[in-house]
């Protein structure tokens, strides 16, 4: 079956063709004529079922990606479906593993626009934060110390682009280019389950990055300063706790994480 609707289009109406796409299924001569005779044709509605309901999802992941690349989206699906196919039962993986199995394709392909892994990922990450699953604690988080790692809700995400995809119009007909402009924006899911988006500056990006890896606040802090050579002053002290503040504020910071 999962040669039937992820490989090679098979005509239902060639018993030659069926009868080989049979044998190599292993599918026994007895069983393949009964097959035969009672006509395949109803299987192959399950090919279209199967590949309309996966195009589907991902339409609904990245409607503008898929109506800037066009036919070479429909390429890269197909040879998706037939090099690997969806190993994840559930369909709200499904744009994730496409993207991971594109981005060598789209990284040589010369069709591609180098925006358009950005562009992808972007308007992807709105289901995957979505449809996170919140974990149940097994303890309060505690008050933020400089000692501790703090605790996000899980439906977060800290997304960087070479490009500035998050500003480009929403309308499916806009062929505008992204500027080639750095960008870091931390995504979350607000109390009241809407997915919002938080554009960051180069050191809080790297502040956060060290805290969702578990990070110790006091460390990750000199981390990022160093790493990118800033001086941490109290304008930066100020500015790292009204940070930890807003997002505690817009309910994605929980804590100080609770010992393993």
């Amino acid at each position: 079956m999962a040669k039937l609707a992820f490989g090679p289009e098979i005509a239902a109406d060639d018993p030659e063709a069926v009868r080989a796409w049979l044998t190599e299924s292993q599918v026994s001569d007895d069983d393949a004529r009964a097959m035969l005779e009672e006509g395949v044709e109803r299987l192959f509605v399950y090919r279209g079922l199967i590949r309309s309901t996966l195009r589907e999802a991902l339409r609904s992941a990245m409607p503008r990606t898929m109506e800037r690349l066009g036919e070479v989206f429909d390429e890269c699906f197909a040879r998706y479906l037939r090099d690997a196919g969806p190993r994840s039962r559930y369909l709200r993986d499904v744009t994730t593993e496409f993207l991971d199995f594109c981005a060598p394709l789209w990284a040589i392909d010369p069709r591609v626009p180098a925006w358009a892994m950005d562009l992808a990922r972007h308007e992807a990450v709105q289901i995957v934060v979505a449809s996170e699953r919140a974990r149940l604690p097994t303890r309060e988080p505690g008050e933020l110390a400089l000692a501790s790692a703090v605790r996000f809700i899980e439906a977060t995400r800290l997304m960087r682009y070479d490009y500035a995809v998050h500003r480009l119009s929403d309308a499916l007909a806009d062929r505008t280019p992204p500027a080639a402009e750095a960008t870091a924006l931390f995504v979350y899911r607000s109390p009241e389950h809407e997915v919002r988006y938080l554009e960051l500056s180069p050191l809080a990006a790297a502040i956060l990055e060290r805290l969702i890896a578990e990070t110790p606040l006091e460390s990750a802090i000199v981390g990022a300063c160093g790493q990118l050579g800033v001086v941490l002053d109290d304008e930066g002290v100020r500015g790292t706790a009204a940070l930890l503040a807003d997002l505690a504020e817009r309910g994605a910071l929980l804590g100080a994480l609770e010992p393993s």
